[in-house]
């Protein structure tokens, strides 16, 4: 268990599945299974134990993270308008007047959500604007185009208008639209899943843990420089009405929360560097990330002090939150959720995945040989609530309504 993580399910590896077929062969021939799995229950039992001192400020934590790496924000944004969606499918009002309807009050809540999340999408591109000018990347900048080109902004803005029509119909499939494209501009952000290294049986291995009192003091400093994203964007926002030596004043005091955090980040580094299994490959991952995000953070705390909370500084804070949270993709077997471990992430929680990894070792199985997808007919999707007419009846019906229509 490392420094949480957000992991997407695993895409255009044509060799997964192929991957995966000797897993079980590959089990069945390790010796030592069972007494690894006897002391990996035993550690992860003492983590259980050491994780419930921190369990409940945890939670408030992770909560926070929705507005942390851009996957995030574009996956949160995603569930939202998803959200709106469905409480507009709700209203029964569809094809009547504005004039005629009672639904006034919950149109205008919606059409409220509808323009937090305009703003947000605004703020998202601008950060990704700032962001790819300081780190340019391929899939960040084809990303970026794609929301240019689109007009994101102006489309939700007239969604705004449209739900303040009436127009529930066209509202609920604009608002689907949407919820769809943000979801994909996520998951185009990241890599694909690269293939395995050469020689890497798939068996099962030992994997060191972070100490939990490690993985919380990473949270707090993530949580920290999320609100100092914040502060920041609202020092810059109200530029314009401070005097100069207000503006130095208030862009000080966020140059020294930033030099508070990176030493707090480097103390951090310093911890895992003690560990006894520091010189294990997950160990030293775990610590160029902290590492590195600690120069980072120099890097902002210097732009903040010159002073300056444009751009520049909204990019150098949220690449060192994209380095601590950063994103991986797992392949896809049925025991990999996906989605990360802290909200946000499209999926079940990594963190409880990992808590959990040596419990699962315990009776796992592989049904892919005798695995099949059953043919069947589709059958009526939508209607449902009525009979379900014979097919010679539903053809019957069709012509009429062709005729009806002038389609014959």
């Amino acid at each position: 268990m490392g420094i949480p993580q957000t992991t997407l399910k695993g895409s255009n590896s044509e060799n997964q599945a192929q991957d995966q077929e000797p897993q079980q062969e590959q089990e069945d021939a390790t010796p030592q299974a069972d007494e690894l799995v006897d002391d990996a229950i035993e550690v992860q039992e003492e983590l259980l134990d050491d994780f419930a001192k921190y369990s409940d400020e945890i939670k408030k934590l992770l909560v926070a993270f929705e507005n942390s790496t851009f996957v995030k924000r574009l996956k949160a944004a995603s569930r939202k308008q998803i959200e709106i969606a469905v409480d507009l499918n709700k209203l029964e009002t569809f094809g009547l007047a504005k004039g005629a309807t009672d639904n006034e009050v919950v149109r205008e809540r919606l059409a409220s959500l509808e323009d937090a999340e305009l703003k947000k999408v605004s703020t998202l591109m601008q950060d990704m604007s700032a962001y790819t000018d300081r780190r340019p990347n391929e899939n960040y900048l084809r990303v970026l185009s794609e929301m240019e080109d689109s007009s994101i902004s102006k489309q939700i803005s007239e969604l705004v208008k449209s739900i303040n029509r009436n127009f529930i119909g066209q509202s609920t499939i604009e608002a689907e639209y949407w919820a769809d494209t943000l979801d994909r501009w996520a998951e185009q952000l990241v890599d694909p899943l690269p293939p395995p290294p050469p020689g890497e049986d798939g068996g099962i291995k030992e994997v060191p843990n972070l100490p939990p009192e490690i993985i919380v003091r990473v949270l707090r400093v993530i949580n920290r420089e999320i609100k100092l994203r914040e502060e920041t964007r609202e020092v810059e926002q109200a530029r314009k009405a401070l005097n100069d030596d207000k503006y130095y004043e208030r862009s000080e005091a966020l140059s020294d929360t930033q030099y508070d955090l990176a030493e707090e980040t480097r103390e951090i580094a310093g911890e895992i560097r003690l560990l006894p299994e520091a010189n294990t490959m997950f160990i030293q991952q775990e610590l160029a990330k902290v590492a590195r995000a600690a120069e980072v953070m120099d890097e902002a705390e210097t732009i903040l002090a010159r002073p300056e909370t444009g751009n520049e500084a909204i990019a150098a804070i949220t690449e060192a939150i994209e380095i601590l949270l950063a994103v991986k993709r797992e392949p896809n077997t049925p025991s990999s959720g996906g989605g990360g471990n802290t909200p946000g992430g499209g999926g079940s929680a990594k963190g409880l995945a990992s808590i959990l990894s040596a419990l699962r070792l315990k009776g796992m199985g592989d049904d892919s040989g005798t695995a099949f997808i059953e043919k069947r007919s589709p059958k009526q999707a939508t209607g449902k609530t009525g009979r379900v007419l014979p097919e010679e009846f539903r053809q019957g019906l069709d012509a009429y309504f062709n005729v009806l229509e002038g389609r014959q």
